[in-house]
């Protein structure tokens, strides 16, 4: 399905939703009640923060997901020193909702593209909320030349378990909107931005490939993990249901900083946006000093 009224960036045929804010890239970050609908190409210089700094990119969610996870909360602490890029998944949000090509290594190649169309060429951090993570993880451990850094909340690596129980899981929502007062309170009661939520997601689950694409997606193995050289910033609150996974990454990838929110659980973009601001903001710094760049925080 292609998407019409907001800008998009063609990559392989397919239009992408995607912002860019901070040095270099025409814009500020954004302003309290901004909408985030304009595409690449501003040539209004904003000023450069001292000494380089890699572009930040952040992935969202999945289905129930779009750029407003980050454009709203952490892109803008980003992009007071960064180059930042958000877009839209391939299916959501404003981007195109093709009915085909949504395994792992598409999102990757997505993302890729997407870098390549913008002309950033030289490795950037990845910023992944739950299936953004394992998106992040994926680009980490196939294209290691592209990343310079991670940022994983929430999220855990594909495998044969994951992917079976997020389709499972996905499957059983549109299922319950079968539920007549379920479909009796969205065609009376329900607004307007719930209602296009819920069609997105039937749609994407019903009538695009990607239950079955996620079924045959590569796994990113633990031993995949082992490998990287990256630096990574592990955030998870301590009521969440994968709070396991948190453990397990920070023993398997090399170079970690594990952050554990209190009194959040797998929605701690939504329960602690400040906390994981602040933990965002002073790991960029880290890594800018431990690189040399003029200016940074130790």
């Amino acid at each position: 399905m292609k998407r019409r009224g907001v800008p998009q960036l063609m990559v392989d045929g397919l239009g992408f939703h995607v912002v860019r804010l901070g040095p270099g890239s025409g814009r500020g970050a954004p302003e309290g009640g901004a909408e985030a609908s304009e595409a690449v190409g501003v040539t209004v210089a904003a000023p450069e923060p001292d000494g380089h700094r890699p572009p930040v990119v952040f992935l969202h969610g999945l289905v129930i997901d779009n750029i407003s996870t980050f454009y709203y909360t952490l892109a803008p602490v980003a992009a007071r020193k960064h180059p930042v890029v958000c877009y839209d998944l391939r299916g959501h949000g404003a981007s195109d909702r093709p009915a085909t090509g949504y395994r792992l290594e598409d999102g990757v190649d997505d993302l890729v593209g997407i870098l390549d169309a913008l002309g950033l060429t030289e490795p950037v951090h990845l910023v992944g909320y739950s299936f953004g993570g394992t998106l992040a993880m994926a680009v980490a451990a196939w294209r290691p030349e592209r990343v310079a850094g991670l940022v994983l909340i929430e999220t855990e690596p594909n495998s044969e378990d994951w992917s079976e129980e997020m389709v499972t899981n996905l499957e059983d929502v549109v299922a319950g909107f079968e539920d007549p007062e379920f479909r009796r309170f969205m065609a009376e009661e329900a607004p307007r931005g719930l209602r296009r939520l819920v069609a997105d997601c039937e749609e994407l689950v019903t009538r695009s490939s990607l239950p079955a694409d996620f079924r045959s997606s590569k796994e990113t193995t633990l031993d995949d993990l082992a490998r990287l050289t990256v630096p990574a910033l592990l955030v998870y609150g301590d009521n969440s249901e994968i709070l396991d996974v948190a453990f397990l990454l920070d023993d398997t990838i090399p170079d970690t900083e594990l952050c554990i929110i209190k009194d959040c659980s797998h929605q701690v973009m939504v329960e602690a946006p400040d906390v994981v601001q602040r933990h965002l903001e002073a790991w960029l710094d880290r890594q800018a000093h431990r690189a040399g760049a003029p200016g940074a925080a130790p």
